[in-house]
């Protein structure tokens, strides 16, 4: 990207982190001295202006004490906060609810298979309670201000097709393997036939529900972009109904290598899948997707509650930066939330039996995760509200009114 020339007039210091006069002071410039710009943002409004520059060693200083005879672009920050996984569990949902109705998401990937759910009443309930509930600081719906998407899913409970239309994608008795088993079948033609039918029918039962498009679509497990076929079809199907798809670039993309040391086939780095989207013109929801919130992984301890959440806002905050200083123009953050009274992943494995009887392929063992990611979002509030309020605004790129069915 093009970097512009300033000169400082005043004595002034960069600040690290965040736009704003109150944040780590960085380095004192001295007037006369040249500076090199990489953009300019909106902060903290400083003697009445609100304009910040961010310089190309990503710290920010204040427009009112450097001169250029440049036009400097002021790049919008815009932000989707989505909790994955919504739709199969009352208290995965309780905690969605909670989140968007005090401001700490504005974004939800629901699950639309839910085995016990077949006259939709379950997901009947979360539309009304989207369009019966006012968000906070608003007096529009909550359904005017979220985005609802679609959360396809070929890993985890049963198909929403007749079992005869997918009968390679499940097993003898009915349901999705586990991410875990995925294997190179996914690449053939029949497989990826019925991988598309049955984002069809998921499709067709999330408009029946929500009487509305998809304002963006994820995949649990990320299964779409597991082969290229998959990718290539699930995407060309996304651009085919203007959907926005989850941007695959991770950040960090440890997430990436994650799934590669428990998967049967070669995944597709990032750069690869780059080059598959420029080839498509697909259009993703953000320029990033930050999943660096989620941890620890479900197979490892969680022994302290303050320590975890301490990490997380830890990397909220470092995620936010990083979209302040960088070029990106919209990002996600995922997340993925829970309301419970249950602390222990003990205490999780043995209340939630039943429920991974009926729904495998959501993670029991990862329950304490979640908890701890809702207190994180519920104690920091830095993703939706607070001090960075001024800074960055939610992403609204899909109007209700003009995406209804």
């Amino acid at each position: 990207m093009e970097t512009y020339k300033g000169i400082v007039t005043k004595l002034v210091n960069t600040r690290i982190f965040k736009p704003s006069v109150n944040a780590p002071k960085s380095q004192e410039l001295q007037p006369r001295w040249d500076v090199e710009i990489s953009h300019a943002i909106r902060g903290e409004l400083h003697r009445g202006i609100d304009i910040w520059y961010v310089l190309t060693n990503r710290t920010f200083v204040w427009s009112g004490a450097v001169f250029t005879s440049q036009n400097i672009p002021i790049l919008a920050k815009l932000y989707l906060v989505t909790a994955d996984d919504i739709g199969v569990n009352k208290e995965i949902d309780l905690g969605a609810k909670l989140a968007l109705k005090n401001g700490l998401i504005n974004s939800i990937a629901v699950l639309i298979n839910r085995t016990a759910d077949a006259d939709d009443e379950h997901l009947e309930s979360l539309h009304k309670f989207l369009n019966e509930t006012k968000g906070p600081n608003t007096s529009a719906p909550l359904a005017h201000t979220t985005h609802v998407g679609l959360h396809y899913t070929i890993t985890s409970g049963r198909p929403v097709s007749p079992i005869e239309e997918v009968k390679n994608l499940v097993d003898e008795n009915g349901y999705f393997p586990e991410y875990k088993g995925l294997d190179s079948n996914y690449a053939t033609d029949s497989y990826v036939q019925q991988a598309m039918r049955e984002l069809e029918s998921q499709y067709i039962k999330f408009k029946k529900v929500f009487k509305r498009e998809p304002a963006h679509l994820t995949s649990h497990h990320d299964v779409h972009t597991f082969t290229y076929p998959l990718f290539n079809s699930i995407h060309s199907w996304a651009i085919s109904k203007k959907i926005p798809i989850r941007s695959h670039s991770f950040l960090p993309p440890i997430r990436r290598e994650f799934y590669d040391l428990g998967v049967k086939l070669n995944l597709p780095s990032i750069d690869t899948m780059n080059s598959w989207s420029i080839k498509l013109g697909c259009q993703s929801s953000t320029d990033h997707t930050m999943v660096g919130h989620y941890g620890p992984a479900p197979f490892l301890p969680l022994i302290s509650y303050t320590s975890v959440v301490r990490k997380k806002h830890k990397t909220l905050d470092g995620g936010i930066y990083d979209f302040l200083a960088s070029t990106d123009q919209t990002r996600e953050i995922m997340v993925h939330i829970i309301k419970s009274d249950l602390t222990k992943k003990s205490e999780f494995k043995h209340h939630y039996k039943p429920f991974v009887k009926e729904y495998p392929g959501v993670d029991t063992r990862y329950f304490a995760g979640r908890v701890a990611e809702y207190v994180s979002l519920q104690t920091r509030k830095t993703a939706l509200e607070g001090k960075l309020n001024s800074y960055f605004i939610p992403f609204d790129f899909i109007l209700p009114e003009i995406r209804n069915v």
